[in-house]
């Protein structure tokens, strides 16, 4: 056999090489697809770790992954599996020269294998950007609640779902005392809310009145499906919620919120408008309303008298209210006396339903004016609902300050002044250095009480107490209905008797207030009684000498706008007595046994116009005194009778209120210091040299009364001016000015100085042609606006039969803050030639307001403003 040169095997080696270049070509970018798929394997497993984590962190939290997610993740699955077979059946692969693989086919298909699992991969990549890994479908979007009759709130309940669609708001509260509905309404709304919105879950939680975050917590995880475990601290429970609420379109319906909820400690989201979550809570103040970032308030009110009676009668069918008209009669006298609460007219109903004769509901009726508690369910279904605001008051004066409200008559109008003065005398308002300071921490404490729902205002100056809120509060006072005596407090109209003297012995507090009382007990034993009103009782003119006899703790006594005509001298007997009022009694002379009152702060013998005599050194006796007010009242200030050295002698004297009837009298007046530092009320009448009367005026030293808010010029028949404004650079603090009975005054602008005028009344000013005469700088020609009171309130013009303008000419007067107009016999006045842009209301005679000139474009802008005469 020959033998084969090198040079031809080279040559065979090198055919060879040629024919298989492109496969070993393909099969040496063999490693680099493996090295590729290893890499992107890698990264896929990453992702998927992630995706997984988020996945078993939403099903800890009661979610449902979404189903292309579980899809995603069982892809990945596969491919791994797919990645790791390719790479054990690559390792096992024999290489051998020039790193060829024995079998050429094999590796061929392996590679194959790999780059189709190289594009899955990619494309798995690719898609795991989802937009929600998982879903709340297993959640129920609303549970119903059980609720009462929502008759008559329609319109609030309307108002309420139209803020709740509203994606601007976010946190809504309801506000209103207790047993007014708002549940109720909370309810109904949970019950009804459209399903077409948008909101995945709707939550009610009704909170206990001292709720824990434990429990508000907890109840969030049942309903929301997630694993409550006790271990875990408060602030990962927060976390937990506050990770579940954000995936979530959530409403949170919060009933019966005492206290602000912090969000962010119990876990919540606070929605950031514009937004489909609301937060939606129903509370009994108003201050957890604003400590809770409410955006909007709703305020609910008692119902009206016809929506009342609906609600009345639908709560307990009764055929025999249409079949007796008498019973009808009393039907509605008996929902009236429930004010519109809700609560009360539903436990009426209840009570009534069995009641088929006239007597019952005539007695029912009795019950209910005098002892509602004794009413079946009365006591239980609403004062102690009611009686929850009262309780949860921060201190015992402001329990007393709320009681305060059931000893005044049923629905009656309380005056700010009114409550100030009675606190004084309690001791709730003490150490005030003057009436700014009283008058304020007032308004602070009914503040306080209004933002409770224990009392409604309904004017500036006054406010009212429910019937409900007030035969509740009887009812604490007289220790649940055990006590009837303890608080004496009748509520008939007209009552023509005092209780009977045995009654009075368990007293601590009689109110007798708007009654026809002629006689007292002659000397009623009265060891507890700290508290007596006799407040406008006209046909009581005398009280027996013996009547103070057996009162050692009286502390209030108000015998105002009664007609008796001496105190009795056991008047004495009070040393405990630190409130006195005597206001237009008709007392001409002041005992001396007054002296002993010697822990009294608190005397009014305000418009005591018969008074004539107060004895000597009686005055200096009352060393606690902080109040007196002699408004309209006493004006012997000369030698021989009472001086003012006696009135200088009290240190601790902080308020006075005082009527001077001679020049010297007001000159000595602002020439003590003393005394000028602490008037606040000046009355000046008689004075009959005096022509002309400047505010502020340096003839008088005026500039020493820093304090004083009132004046008032009366009776003085040679007055022809009475001037504001002088160039004077003084500013008193005066809100009040009053001119009465001033046959020659006019009154006159001259210069324009700072004032703080709030009220401006003139009566029985023969004279007065304008409202008010502009000189000097307010002076000026053509038509022009001009404002002099910025701060005036009310206007108050009675008697004057020359008005014809309320302004001077061309010269028209601007009041900014004007809201009320009385006008009263003023017959020249055809024209409202004012601009009052915040007027709220013209009370007047009907007569007048007929023949005004509405033609007049000025006084047509006021035409809507009619209200019927009102006499103070």
């Amino acid at each position: 056999m020959g033998s084969v040169s090198p040079s031809s095997l080279m040559d065979i080696f090198n055919l060879l090489k040629a024919c298989c270049s492109p496969s070993c070509n393909y099969i040496m970018a063999y490693e680099g697809t493996f090295s590729s798929l290893a890499s992107e394997v890698g990264q896929l497993k990453d992702k998927s770790s992630d995706v997984k984590r988020d996945v078993e962190a939403a099903t800890r939290d009661g979610q449902t992954p979404r189903s292309e997610v579980l899809g995603w993740l069982s892809s990945v699955q596969d491919m791994e599996g797919e990645a790791e077979s390719i790479e054990r059946k690559y390792n096992q692969k024999i290489k051998c020269l020039c790193s060829f693989p024995l079998n050429v086919c094999s590796a061929y298909r392996l590679r194959n294998r790999a780059e189709a699992a190289l594009a899955t991969i990619r494309e798995l990549k690719q898609s795991a950007e989802f937009t929600k890994l998982a879903d709340n479908l297993n959640l129920t979007r609303s549970i119903k609640m059980p609720t009462t009759k929502t008759i008559g709130m329609e319109k609030v309940f309307e108002e309420l779902l139209c803020h709740a669609k509203d994606d601007s708001l976010s946190v809504i509260g309801i506000h209103g005392m207790g047993g007014v509905g708002k549940t109720a309404l909370l309810r109904r709304f949970n019950n009804d809310f459209p399903s077409e919105t948008e909101a995945d879950v709707v939550i009610f939680l009704e909170l206990s009145i001292d709720y824990k975050l434990e429990e508000v917590q907890k109840s969030l995880f049942e309903r929301l499906s997630l694993t409550w475990q006790d271990e875990v601290t408060h602030r990962d429970r927060a976390t937990k919620l506050f990770r579940v609420l954000s995936t979530l379109k959530f409403i949170l319906l919060f009933d019966n919120l005492w206290e602000p909820l912090n969000y962010q400690v119990v876990g919540i989201p606070l929605p950031a408008p514009p937004s489909k979550c609301k937060i939606i809570f129903t509370t009994r103040t108003e201050d957890t309303c604003s400590h809770m970032g409410t955006e909007k308030m709703i305020k609910m009110e008692c119902l009206e008298e016809e929506a009342a009676w609906n609600l009345f009668r639908n709560s307990a069918r009764m055929d025999v209210i249409d079949a007796d008209k008498n019973i009808l009669i009393k039907a509605r006298d008996l929902v009236k006396e429930c004010g519109g609460l809700p609560a009360a007219l539903i436990v009426l109903a209840q009570a009534m339903a069995p009641k088929k004769t006239w007597e019952e509901w005539i007695h029912a009726l009795t019950i209910m004016k005098d002892t509602p508690h004794q009413l079946p369910g009365m006591t239980n279904n609403v004062f102690s609902i009611l009686k929850l605001s009262y309780d949860r008051l921060s201190s015992d004066n402001l329990r007393v300050c709320a009681s305060y409200g059931a000893l005044f008559k049923k629905g009656s109008w309380i005056g700010k002044s009114n409550i100030r003065n009675l606190w004084i005398g309690e001791g709730i308002i003490d150490n005030a250095d003057n009436i700014g300071d009283s008058t304020r921490k007032t308004q602070f404490l009914l503040g306080i009480l209004h933002a409770a729902s224990l009392i409604e205002r309904v004017h500036d100056n006054y406010f009212r107490i429910h019937p409900m809120t007030r035969a509740m509060i009887l009812w604490v006072q007289r220790e649940c209905g055990k006590k009837e005596n303890k608080w004496l407090v009748p509520d008939r109209d007209r009552v023509e008797e005092a209780p009977a003297a045995e009654k009075w012995r368990d007293a601590e507090r009689i109110a007798l207030v708007w009654n026809q009382i002629r006689d007292l007990p002659e000397a009623p034993q009265c060891p507890n009684m700290i508290f007596l009103n006799l407040h406008v009782n006209k046909f009581l003119r005398k009280i027996p000498n013996g009547f103070f006899l057996h009162m050692p703790h009286l502390k209030i006594l108000d015998l105002q706008e009664t007609s008796i005509e001496e105190l009795p001298v056991s008047i004495g007997n009070l040393m405990q007595l630190h409130f006195l009022e005597l206001s237009r009694t008709r007392i001409t002379s002041l005992p001396k046994e007054m002296a002993a009152l010697v822990n009294l702060k608190y005397l009014s013998l305000e418009s005591m116009k018969y008074l004539r005599t107060i004895p000597d050194r009686l005055i200096s006796g009352l060393r606690e005194l902080q109040w007196l007010n002699m408004v309209d009242s006493y004006s012997g200030w000369r030698e021989g009778g009472v001086s003012f050295e006696e009135l200088e002698s009290l240190k601790r004297l902080k308020v006075i209120g005082i009527t001077v009837s001679t020049l010297a009298a007001l000159q000595n007046l602002c020439d003590s210091p003393r005394l000028a530092a602490v008037t606040h009320w000046l009355h000046i009448e008689g004075c009959q040299d005096l022509t002309m009367f400047n505010i502020p005026s340096t003839d008088f030293h005026a500039e020493t009364m820093l304090r004083l808010i009132r004046i008032q010029l009366h009776a003085m028949s040679e007055l022809e001016e009475v001037v504001i404004g002088n160039r004077q650079p003084i500013l008193l603090p005066l809100q009040e000015f009053r001119l009465s009975s001033l046959p020659k005054a006019k009154l006159v602008w001259r210069a324009t100085f700072p004032n703080a005028l709030r009220e401006l009344k003139i009566e029985d000013c023969g004279a007065i042609d304008r409202l008010i005469k502009l000189e000097g700088e307010a002076n000026g020609g053509g038509e022009t606006v001009i404002t002099i009171f910025p701060d005036l309130h009310t206007m108050v013009l009675r008697r004057l039969p020359e008005l014809k303008s309320l302004s001077d000419g061309e010269r028209i007067l601007n009041f900014p803050s004007l809201k009320t107009i009385k006008v009263e016999d003023c017959p020249k006045l055809m024209k409202l030639t004012l601009v009052a842009d915040g007027l709220k209301e013209i009370e007047c005679e009907r007569s007048w307001w007929e023949q005004l000139n509405w033609g007049d474009e000025r006084s047509k802008s006021f035409e809507h403003l009619y209200n019927p005469m009102y006499i103070d």
